[in-house]
């Protein structure tokens, strides 16, 4: 059931749009969700390994925007925001349950949130579009804002105060809901924006979900590649599944809200093949019929 509300979510944000005006909250349910995988991420864990995957997540977004480009620049730019996002934060945990390498996960998230988080506003700054005409220190400071704390308190909470950690380790399921609020919320605004602020053409919003489609073939492809034989699981999962939320703050914060919908086409990609190779780790394998 767990595999399937998060489109629940998405429905729920279609039809009460009028919840777009509490979108203010978005920016702060991010930073309380982000905190409590912090916990179990140590920083002294590292796979250089992992730094593959931030390799493939510049190269993917930076080759798809200059392909797209001479044909659509909206949608190049919604690829690139798209393919650059950073591994969700739920990565280790969905590979916890597909019994491979948490820890290699754990690391891309830690890896890829820090690296992109600093590597989107040197990119903003380099594409001139009217959506990125945006102050990059501004972008900066609230990517780090947003990033930073919850790193920084999880940290803390860690060293100073591990019965403190294991008391909010207990509730981690917390975060499962807070995520369900801000798709709900993400998904409440893209559609008032859609319906009340743009002019954005059914064939458009097509060509959104197919190429949101596309990008998230070719990551979990990609990352099977990455990995090798060794972590082609654990890379795959890394470069496949992303942050989606965190491009939404940042399409709402500083571009155009229409951005917003790339990354929530992929949400549902990604969750759909997620709820498959779920139901092949807990599915029962058929017995051999004796001869």
């Amino acid at each position: 059931m767990k595999s399937f509300s998060p489109i629940v979510a998405i429905l729920l944000g279609i039809i009460i749009s009028q919840a777009h005006i509490y979108a203010f909250a978005i920016k702060y349910l991010l930073m309380l969700m982000l905190f409590f995988p912090f916990l179990k991420i140590s920083i002294k864990t590292f796979y250089p390994h992992a730094l593959w995957i931030v390799v493939a997540n510049l190269v993917i977004a930076i080759a798809v925007y200059l392909i797209i480009l001479p044909f659509n620049s909206e949608l190049a730019f919604l690829c690139l925001i798209t393919a650059i996002t950073p591994t969700a934060t739920a990565a280790p945990a969905v590979m916890d349950f597909l019994q491979g390498n948490v820890e290699y996960v754990a690391s891309s998230v830690l890896l890829t949130n820090s690296i992109i988080g600093l590597t989107i506003p040197l990119l903003l700054s380099w594409i001139t579009t009217p959506e990125t005409s945006v102050s990059t220190s501004e972008v900066f400071r609230s990517i780090w804002f947003v990033f930073g704390i919850p790193l920084l308190m999880a940290q803390l909470v860690k060293e100073f105060n591990p019965s403190l950690q294991q008391l909010l380790l207990k509730h981690k399921n917390l975060s499962f809901c807070i995520w369900h609020i801000l798709l709900f919320l993400a998904t409440a605004r893209a559609t008032h924006f859609i319906i009340y602020e743009s002019n954005t053409t059914l064939q458009m919003i097509f060509l959104i979900a197919a190429s949101s489609l596309m990008l998230c073939t070719l990551n979990f492809g990609i990352g099977k590649l990455i990995g090798g034989q060794k972590f082609a699981l654990e890379a795959s999962q890394s470069l496949g599944q992303k942050n989606t939320m965190f491009a939404v703050w940042l399409a709402f914060t500083f571009l155009n809200p229409i951005v917003a919908l790339g990354p929530m086409f992929y949400l549902v990609y990604h969750n759909l093949y997620n709820s498959y190779q779920l139901m092949k780790v807990t599915s029962p394998r058929p017995r051999r019929a004796r001869l």
